[in-house]
């Protein structure tokens, strides 16, 4: 690698999330590091329903709006 060109590496930067969780990530940003949401309240990494029924609701939401411009061109 060229010297001078790429950017500080930092080891073991807190992260703090909202829901109280912190941990140590390597990072080119000195921490601590502050997120809304993290690996342990995040709803897909939770197995939460929720969430997919909302994925498949807009999903289906945009096949119908296709479905109506494929009609409206024929």
């Amino acid at each position: 690698m060229k010297k001078g060109i790429h950017t500080e590496y930092y080891k073991d930067v807190k992260v703090q999330c909202v829901c109280g969780a912190e941990f140590t990530v390597n990072a080119t940003v000195p921490g601590p590091i502050k997120v809304e949401t993290c690996y342990q309240c995040h709803p897909v990494f939770n197995k939460d329903r929720v969430v997919k029924k909302v994925v498949k609701w807009r999903m289906e939401k945009f096949l119908e709006k296709q479905s109506k411009i494929d009609a409206m061109k024929k």
